[in-house]
């Protein structure tokens, strides 16, 4: 879904993974076979993201974004790919031979991407020729565009859409420009693409709405642009500027600024009741797919204590509390709505730190919410800042 090292998200993957025997305890989530989640997980020390694929009966498989491995591109092979983003539910993930760069007269260069599933160990080769200080961060949420962005003098951040097949001229996805300052960064919602090795350690915070790209600026400003302009603050009808946004799967917002919280379909604002959102916020929190619900989780403060989750209904304001007790899982690292199972949440959950050196236990669930019960996906898995993000679902 930023150009960081370390990077987190939720996706839901496609076929094209290799497929694993159920996992005990998962028993009561194999019909949710057709979606997958992808976890990640943060490498301690060194950097970069672990991202781990989840399917609902057991199946794993993992790519990391800052470690390089061998994949054949064509009849090339490159020993030092990296992953550079993934489309949306990560079902494909863009790779990048880093050895096969090409450095041209005119000072271009010439990349060597590719597009695969999870685990490729063949993709068909894209030759991409941008400028120097170009990079590919990410495919757009269906995958038919590589994004790349270019600092440019005087102007601030270009982002540009390259199709991935046939390849034809590039356009101007939206420019970030330098009158807005520095960038933030915004909560977990969608996977961001990883940071290129050779290029400066330049943060991009993106997510995708469903007319419209989002990001943030330094002092917090969440600002979008439509396809092919320019990023500006968000504003509601009041005139109000947005400071938090949470995304469905499907690209509806849900804004909050000084004057409340505001749906947004396709740039039209509907003003929430503020009553409904009552102790919660945006963080630690999911949208349903057309923005119908909200979910929000608390983590246990002691294992004796029980995780919850609230729901609420955007239509009739109506919440639902779930208490989960689980000593050893106590702690909420995301939550999101499933796309295709409206009457399912999938929760990360995970023991509570020690200290930093030490990994914590990590569980994906799925939670019905119609019997208010959890099941495990997968078995448990020890890992460093495990997340989950709300809006990356297919």
């Amino acid at each position: 879904m930023r150009l960081v090292p370390v990077v987190a998200a939720l996706m839901l993957v496609t076929a094209g993974i290799a497929q694993a025997a159920p996992a005990p305890g998962s028993a009561g989530v194999t019909g949710f076979a057709d979606e997958h989640v992808l976890g990640t997980a943060e490498h301690y020390e060194v950097g970069g993201t672990t991202l781990r694929v989840y399917g609902a009966d057991g199946s794993v498989a993992v790519e990391d974004n800052r470690v390089s491995r061998t994949l054949r591109f064509g009849t090339a092979v490159s020993s030092a790919t990296m992953v550079s983003g993934a489309s949306r539910a990560g079902s494909r993930f863009l790779f990048d031979g880093i050895d096969l760069d090409v450095d041209n007269a005119d000072g271009t260069r010439t990349l060597t991407l590719g597009i695969g599933a999870a685990q490729a160990s063949w993709v068909a080769p894209l030759r991409l020729t941008v400028h120097h200080a170009e990079v590919p961060v990410d495919l757009t949420p269906s995958g038919a565009e590589i994004i790349t962005m270019e600092p440019v003098d005087g102007v601030g951040i270009v982002l540009r859409g390259y199709p991935a097949s046939p390849f034809t001229r590039p356009h101007v996805l939206a420019t970030y420009p330098a009158a807005l300052g520095g960038l933030g960064a915004l909560p977990a919602l969608q996977y961001e693409g990883a940071l290129r090795f050779g290029s400066s350690d330049l943060g991009f915070p993106l997510a995708y709405g469903d007319d419209r790209l989002y990001s943030v600026t330094e002092s917090g400003t969440i600002v979008s642009a439509a396809r092919g302009g320019r990023f500006s603050p968000v504003q509601a009808p009041d005139g109000s500027i947005a400071d938090g946004l949470q995304l469905s799967a499907d690209g509806v917002g849900l804004v909050h600024t000084f004057a409340g919280y505001w749906l947004v379909k396709r740039g039209q604002f509907t003003l929430l009741p503020d009553a409904w959102f009552d102790g919660l916020s945006l963080n630690a929190s999911a949208l349903s797919p057309g923005g119908r619900a909200f979910a929000f989780g608390i983590s246990a403060p002691l294992p004796s204590v029980p995780t919850q989750v609230i729901t609420v209904d955007l239509t009739s304001g109506a919440r639902r509390t779930y208490s989960l007790l689980d000593v050893k899982l106590p702690s909420i690292a995301g939550l999101a709505y499933s796309v295709r199972h409206p009457g399912q949440l999938y929760l990360l959950r995970n023991s509570h730190p020690i200290s930093i050196h030490q990994p914590v236990t990590t569980q994906l669930q799925a939670l019905d919410l119609g019997a208010g019960t959890p099941a495990a996906i997968g078995s448990a898995i020890p890992e460093f800042a495990p997340r989950l993000f709300s809006a990356d679902v297919f």
